[in-house]
């Protein structure tokens, strides 16, 4: 199973062609998509996949799932959850090599933007409540996946401020010379795994999925729940030429056996 989450950039008008290809690179069976805002975007991008796709719109930006399985039952937290992240959509996906009592369990998330502590203070207040909403998958040890643009620095990322946008080095220097980290760190207190962590330590140190031009910070990402580290057989940051130019993130991806 390949999955993928991929920020395209205020609905990627214009951009739908690259966008397709960067993603059918990714050989993806399932995909998150940011500010999937533009539906003719849309539509292209799943004629060209070949995948269908459940939209959830949220404040101000809306995000996806594309799947080339059966989508299920889907929740548009961005709708019941305002005070929550930017977009969230939850949804059961249907494998057909799972029986159809266990689907594959997906949230694809927005979180708010900007690099100050108070920044990341609503970032923490917006995982809680995705932690609420999963609670009860948590509490029956159901295996899940939260994927998608979270705005928030891994505590294991080594982050070279000059490699940053500027607004980003203007919130390192108002933060005291640090980005906070305390979002991530909440998820992993919450027994959730980074994929790229786990299957490549050194890239998820060094390597940044935003921004494509200033690429100093990993703000993207796809947590598992309740799957062993070792079913994780890679997991990666898409830096081809074409990414570079298609958007303002780079996809990122991962293997689960």
């Amino acid at each position: 199973m390949r999955l993928a989450s991929y920020n395209i950039l205020d609905g990627g008008e214009g951009r739908a062609d690259p966008l397709a290809e960067v993603l059918l690179a990714q050989r993806a069976d399932v995909i998150a998509i940011i500010e999937a805002d533009n539906p003719a975007v849309l539509q292209r991008l799943a004629q060209r996949l070949g995948m269908d796709y459940v939209v959830a719109p949220g404040v101000g930006h809306s995000v996806a799932l594309f799947s080339r399985w059966a989508i299920g039952s889907t929740v548009n937290y961005g709708v019941l959850k305002p005070a929550g992240p930017r977009a969230f959509l939850v949804a059961e996906i249907e494998r057909p090599s799972q029986p159809r009592d266990q689907p594959l369990i997906v949230g694809a998330l927005h979180l708010h933007p900007r690099a100050d502590e108070a920044d990341e203070d609503v970032r923490v207040a917006q995982l809680y409540i995705v932690l609420n909403a999963f609670a009860d998958y948590r509490a029956h040890n159901r295996a899940h996946v939260l994927m998608g643009d979270f705005n928030a620095n891994a505590p294991v990322q080594i982050i070279d401020p000059s490699q940053c946008k500027p607004s980003t080095r203007q919130s390192w220097e108002r933060n005291g010379s640090l980005l906070p980290r305390r979002a991530i760190q909440l998820l992993l207190d919450h027994g959730y795994v980074d994929t790229l962590n786990a299957a490549k330590p050194q890239a998820a140190k060094t390597l940044g999925s935003f921004t494509t031009q200033h690429p100093g910070q990993r703000v993207d990402y796809i947590f598992t729940w309740g799957i062993e580290a070792s079913r994780i057989r890679d997991a990666w940051i898409e830096h081809d030429r074409l990414a570079k130019f298609a958007s303002d993130h780079f996809p990122v991806g991962c293997e689960i056996e």
